[in-house]
């Protein structure tokens, strides 16, 4: 976290050192002393306060504390406020009257638009920000106002400001007006106000001269913006760009002409190679790449840093590098550069590079025999990182690598993910430099030939990394691997093609087999054609194969059910499936899918319309257990896109905080819904209005409160009602109106707080008129454990007379006891009408 000294205009980082109640009072002396009027502040203040002694900051931090407005009683001598993640509408002058030490305030995410925030507590008013508001803080360095829906850059800020953050609002327009107040500014974050999950409908406007007058500008972030070019006259001074994840279509040549002292460039995800992406993405028109002018980057004789991710980008200019020297990284990876590879006469001026990332530049429909390099990697004596990712060959052999040999700084290779099916490990015995391997995702096996028919397997092996991980994860299938979360100023901690062997299938011997359990292996969806072989399946588990659904640009042909004729119930349990390059399951003959333990809280993110209607074309489905899927909410399309015969759905264990009863109408057949252990607090209006089909609710284990008025009026169709374990203290007699009651077979209220008041009467006495009695000749089992005394009852004397079966005692002789639970059994199984003394008989 980034920290500022009042007396300074240069960012620290600063250890946070927390005042603990068993600290001596001699040191809370000193305390005082240094901090006079710190460690005053009213308990009644909500926020936590930590003093740094050492570096003379008061750090008031208020996150997420259900806040409407700034606490009154916030200590004067504030250095640092943290007041992210509240309900906070306004901020004016008075909001920070008398806390002029004030140089860092974080203020995210008190309106965050609706598709990036929670959907149980949507923001429908943005925050307003009143003129002069932080005009009187003159010794603020930053301040922090993403995720607040704010339509324009504030007005009057402090010329001492060196760090604003407005990401993720909804300003659209960028002028030199709105600029002109902060000469001082040396960070600018300006990203995420239009893109996919926050989008502005409009077109993204910067105005020519828009940064002229920052003149000591270092970073500006322009990420996710729609922005279709480069910004014109940017300040000399920066030396950090980020551009990337717009729709900029072409870099010109004078683009960057006076950034000289520019040391990191983004343009990554401008003309996105889009298969096998996890998010809604438009190629450049005809899948072009992005087109770079050969002497773009001929000013940026600074660059250290250049990333060119997911660009489309068929080759490499080698005039591109003519006058970056100093270049240390580039990232190349997610493009189409598997040709460009194997001749790369770039790589022969790029003599400082320390990391290259080549990673997913695999051809489509095309399996390598080996990796072909070019003779160029030799050149790059200071290379330390090579990644090769996702490059797709079957044999990995001396000669493959020769060009690597002598390079006296390699310290990590990652040839993860490559389908690897033979490999010399021996070759790495020449790599004397050589730290950490990453040969994971492959398909290696320790020894054998390309023609054994072993290798046709689709559960892949794999070779882990030599030696111990300790290098960052990277994740090239992210929209945006730098997004920030609401809790961290800090970035959040957050597909291959058909194969052409000459296999024969796997089950071409089980053709007959109407039961396959695959669960617990690692299975591989490349094909839809998996499993087709298997004509008369009708049950199909392939639960817990989650390794390569975890991996990144892997094919999941998740429709492969369309060739299983008479398949009856599929289990897909606990796959951790967040991805599928199929948009849709298809078949016409499935009944059951059990689908838990996945992530459709990522296919069905707010934003993206994908994956809406993936269950669609199940076209005779009946049941559907998308339980445990982390959905705390679930898009109003989805209802519209659920199998049209569907009748029993259970969304358990979700952490569901909303749900929309009235979209329950497209699922005109649904009997039976199961939303138990969820985080819901309420229930609809009319459970009527919103489905005359439903015969089973299950709302156990929630937060519910209140009942609704008219819960259940009109809802006569309903048998089974369940809401135990909640929070319900009153029922109220219109919300459960006694002609619906009466056609209840099960109601469970069970482990709830209700008041014992006057409200209450109406629903004891309709428990107590509802028992199911002897007299009432109904047959009912129930298992009562005495006392010894109590044995002696003239009631349960009665009933050995009725019907000696159905009353049975503990043996006290230990080896009786398996024959007393054959008894137990034998009376639970047995109609008992049969067994009823003949010497009795009902009188009137």
């Amino acid at each position: 976290m980034r920290f500022y000294k009042p007396d300074s205009r240069k960012a620290y980082v600063f250890p946070l050192w927390t005042l603990k109640r068993q600290l001596l009072i001699l040191f809370n002396v000193i305390l005082i002393s240094e901090f006079p009027g710190a460690i005053w502040f009213p308990k009644t203040l909500p926020c936590d306060v930590t003093l740094d002694a050492l570096n003379a900051h008061v750090i008031v931090d208020c996150t997420d504390k259900h806040l409407t407005e700034i606490p009154g009683d916030i200590p004067t001598n504030a250095t640092n406020l943290t007041l992210t993640i509240n309900h906070i509408a306004d901020i004016s002058p008075a909001s920070f009257h008398r806390l002029d030490h004030l140089v860092e305030i974080d203020f995210r995410c008190n309106c965050i638009p609706v598709r990036l925030g929670p959907k149980d507590n949507v923001c429908t008013k943005r925050l307003q920000i009143k003129p002069s508001s932080f005009s009187r803080l003159s010794y603020l360095r930053a301040l922090y106002l993403d995720g607040n829906q704010l339509l324009e850059i504030p007005r009057d800020l402090p010329p001492s400001l060196q760090l604003l953050s407005l990401e993720a609002n909804s300003i659209f327009s960028i002028t030199k007006e709105n600029l002109t107040e902060l000469a001082n500014l040396e960070i600018l974050y300006l990203g995420q106000n239009c893109y996919y999950r926050n989008p502005c409908n409009v077109s993204f406007f910067i105005e020519k001269d828009a940064f002229l007058n920052l003149r000591n500008l270092k970073l500006l972030s322009l990420k996710d913006n729609n922005i279709s070019a480069v910004p014109t006259i940017l300040p000399s001074t920066l030396t950090e760009l980020d551009l990337y994840n717009n729709i900029i279509a072409e870099i010109q040549k004078d683009d960057f002409n006076n950034l000289s002292q520019l040391q990191v460039l983004d343009l990554s995800g401008n003309c996105p190679r889009c298969y096998n992406v996890p998010f809604p993405c438009t190629p450049c028109e005809n899948n072009s790449p992005l087109r770079i002018d050969l002497n773009a980057f001929d000013a940026l004789t600074e660059l250290q840093i250049l990333r060119l991710h997911s660009n489309s980008l068929q080759y490499v200019p080698e005039r591109w590098f003519k006058n970056i020297n100093k270049l240390k990284e580039l990232d190349l990876s997610q493009n189409f550069l598997a040709k460009e590879i194997g001749d790369a006469k770039f790589l022969h001026l790029l003599h400082n590079l320390v990391q290259l990332d080549l990673s997913f530049n695999y051809e489509l429909q095309v399996y390598h025999t080996f990796m072909n390099l070019s003779d160029a990697f030799s050149s790059l004596k200071n290379l330390k990182v090579l990644r090769i990712k996702g490059y797709v060959f079957k044999e990995l052999k001396s000669l493959n690598l020769s060009p690597l040999l002598n390079l006296p700084n390699l310290e990590v290779l990652d040839l993860g993910t490559n389908f690897i099916k033979i490999a010399d490990l021996s070759i790495f015995k020449e790599f004397k430099t050589l730290k950490f391997i990453d040969l994971s995702v492959n398909k290696i096996s320790p020894s054998g030939d390309s023609s054994e028919g072993g290798f046709c397997s689709n559960v892949r092996t794999s070779v882990e990394g030599h030696g111990p991980q300790v290098l960052e994860a990277l994740h090239y299938f992210r929209y945006d691997e730098n997004a920030r979360s609401c809790r961290s100023k800090n970035k959040e901690a957050p597909s291959f093609l058909p194969l052409n062997e000459d296999c024969y299938s796997e089950f071409q011997p089980l053709v007959e087999l109407k039961y396959l359990d695959f669960s617990n292996n690692r299975l591989d969806l490349l094909y839809s054609t998996a499993f087709e072989e298997l004509q008369n399946l009708e049950v199909l588990d392939i639960s817990s194969n989650s390794h390569y659904f975890q991996s990144e640009g892997i094919t999941h042909m998740l429709d492969f059910t369309k060739n299983l004729k008479v398949l009856r119930k599929l289990m897909m349990n606990y796959n951790d499936i967040a991805t599928s390059t199929s948009k849709t399951m298809e078949s016409e003959s499935l009944r059951i899918l059990e689908f838990r333990g996945n992530h459709l809280d990522v296919l069905w993110r707010d934003g993206d319309n994908r994956y809406l209607k993936f269950f669609k074309n199940l076209l005779n489905l009946e049941e559907l257990d998308i339980s445990e899927n982390s959905l705390s909410f679930l898009p109003g399309g989805v209802f519209d896109g659920m199998p049209p015969n569907l009748k029993t759905l259970s969304l358990a264990k979700n952490g569901l905080k909303s749900f929309k009863w009235d979209r329950l109408q497209y699922l005109t057949n649904l009997e039976t819904l199961d939303l138990s252990y969820n985080q819901l607090k309420t229930v609809p209006e009319r459970l009527s209005n919103c489905s005359s089909s439903l015969k089973k609710l299950i709302l156990k284990n929630n937060q519910i409160r209140h009942l609704t008025k008219y819960f259940l009026q009109d809802a006569f169709q309903l048998r089974h009602l369940d809401l135990s374990s909640n929070k319900i203290q009153v029922i109220q007699k219109t919300s459960f109106p006694e002609n619906v009651l009466n056609h209840l077979n099960i109601l469970f209220l069970h482990h709830n707080r209700f008041l014992c008041n006057c409200d209450a009467v109406w629903f004891v006495w309709w428990v107590n008129h509802t028992e199911r009695l002897m007299d009432e000749k109904e047959d009912v089992i129930i298992l009562i454990f005495l006392e010894k005394p109590l044995q002696k009852s003239k009631f349960l004397q009665l009933r050995k007379r009725l019907c000696g079966s159905s009353v049975l005692e503990w043996p006290s002789n230990p080896q009786a006891h398996p024959y007393f639970w054959q008894c137990l059994k034998n009376a639970l199984a047995t109609d008992n009408h049969v067994t009823y003394s003949q010497v009795f008989k009902e009188t009137a």
